[in-house]
């Protein structure tokens, strides 16, 4: 039997149309409309704040803007997001020292210049942060949100509708038995799609209930 590789992920981050969930309809409209300047998105792992901060980013580059995402996990802040007319700053608790000091000059610059528009994400409220204590003043002025995750019957529906448009005849019960047995988070189970997709298109089997729990132990013992 094939050797599951449960890494294996393209990372897409579509538009805003593609971002689900009702309890996010506002926070969604928001920033699509893009008029608040400062906005601070947050919640656990998975609910959606890379993909969210992405496609703000892409809407306002696609409208001639000078616009950019700044991973601050993977990548340092630099002095030229000073000169940025949006700029999106994912997991902005991950700033070392100088990223810390360079997002606060960055809030101070747009609002002194009345102009430019800042969005920033974490994991916890800005209270929460280990930042420093005026950066962290500053997140509070923020328009801040709770990120909704997703119910588990959203997650099906947007898990079957990823399955479709990947041409991936799937059971329907693999995608309940994922949230029962596998990591519940959207990123998780993405990848997990993304592994079956691999997998069927590399053996052309059938995906059923049966082989994905084959498949599933046969991974834990290796």
């Amino acid at each position: 039997m094939k050797q599951l590789i449960f890494d294996f992920a393209r990372r897409d981050y579509p538009g805003f149309d593609k971002f689900l969930g009702a309890a996010n309809r506002e926070l969604v409209f928001v920033l699509q409309q893009a008029q608040e300047r400062f906005v601070y998105v947050w919640g656990a792992p998975g609910t959606g704040k890379s993909h969210l901060l992405r496609a703000w980013a892409a809407q306002a580059a696609g409208q001639g803007a000078d616009a950019r995402y700044i991973d601050a996990d993977a990548e340092p802040l630099e002095e030229s997001a000073l000169e940025a007319a949006y700029l999106a700053v994912d997991q902005a608790d991950r700033l070392d020292a100088d990223g810390q000091a360079l997002l606060f000059e960055v809030f101070n610059r747009f609002r002194n210049a009345g102009s430019g528009r800042l969005l920033l994400s974490a994991d916890l409220p800005p209270a929460m942060l280990a930042v420093r204590e005026d950066l962290r003043t500053r997140m509070g002025y923020c328009l801040v949100y709770d990120i909704k995750p997703l119910s588990d019957e959203e997650k099906i529906a947007a898990l079957a509708e990823m399955a479709r448009a990947r041409q991936l005849d799937l059971d329907d019960g693999i995608f309940r038995y994922l949230l029962d047995y596998r990591q519940r988070d959207m990123d998780s189970l993405v990848r997990m799609l993304d592994t079956l997709c691999l997998y069927a298109a590399t053996t052309r089997r059938r995906l059923t209930l049966p082989l994905l729990r084959r498949l599933l132990k046969q991974q834990e013992t290796l």
